[in-house]
């Protein structure tokens, strides 16, 4: 059990009772409480009048359009912090439907929720290829885990633990959204949010549950035209260049805090 258990809201569509009904078992078979939300559907919004969508932005700099299902989820997302600020709830724990817990996952939380050290956002990213392009460890936070530092902008929002402040600056960033949600969550050189992870991940992505945005996200293919064709590599480049660059500084500025407080909860 949580000691002071935070709320746990998990985005779920409201058709998929049989999803609900298997995330109820896991959670409550560590002793989890939460509240489930009903997702946005993206499969009924209309692209070109999708509310709170940056069309032009995001074919400028990817070439395609952000699919219905993607932003469906950023907005559920959205829906989220919106009740995180409108109820005054401190922190909160956001989860996906098709999550899988460790056991111990309630034990980290309330390490994490104890520990004195400063944090924004705790991201869950289960897949252990994240890790091995690079994983800057900073303290123990309970038995084998460690809060950590990743070089990378990795995506996956299927669970993590997040303040009101972090909600409010993250409703702050969405008022016209070009980007998923988890791309969102990796860009902290935008939110200045103190984002770190969980090593090794206590909760993971079922991999037999079916995505609900689908695989088309990681369709590549262009099929601008015109001008814009020919414009978009130059835009591109850019877009690629100026991520490159401040996710590789940021890591690099953050080096001598994250030394410190190692010493400091070592």
């Amino acid at each position: 059990m949580v000691e002071n258990q935070p709320r746990v809201f998990v985005i779920s569509m409201k058709d998929q009772s049989k999803r609900r009904k298997i995330m109820e078992s896991r959670l409550a078979a560590i002793g989890l409480d939460a509240e489930f939300l009903d997702a946005i559907d993206g499969r009924k919004l209309d692209i070109m009048n999708a509310p709170l969508y940056d069309r032009r932005k995001r074919l400028r700099y990817f070439g395609r359009d952000l699919l219905l299902g993607e932003i469906g989820c950023l907005l559920s997302h959205r829906a989220v912090y919106m009740k995180i600020v409108d109820e005054d709830v401190p922190y909160a724990v956001v989860l996906e439907d098709d999550v899988i817990f460790e056991n111990d996952f309630p034990e980290v939380l309330n390490a994490l929720i104890k520990r004195d050290l400063p944090w924004d956002v705790i991201r869950f990213l289960g897949s252990e290829k994240i890790y091995k392009r690079g994983c800057r460890k900073i303290a123990k936070v309970f038995g084998r885990y460690w809060y950590a530092r990743l070089p990378t902008t990795p995506g996956g929002a299927h669970g993590y633990l997040l303040t009101q402040e972090a909600a409010k600056i993250m409703l702050s960033h969405m008022d016209k959204n070009w980007i998923p949600i988890d791309t969102l969550q990796g860009r902290i050189w935008e939110t200045g949010l103190e984002t770190l992870v969980v090593h090794p991940a206590p909760l993971y992505p079922d991999p037999n549950a079916n995505s609900t945005i689908g695989d088309a996200r990681f369709d590549k293919d262009i099929k601008l035209e015109g001008v814009a064709r020919i414009v978009f590599p130059l835009w591109r480049a850019y877009f690629k260049a100026n991520e490159g660059i401040n996710k590789r500084l940021m890591y690099l500025f953050s080096f001598f805090r994250d030394r410190s407080r190692r010493k400091n909860l070592s």
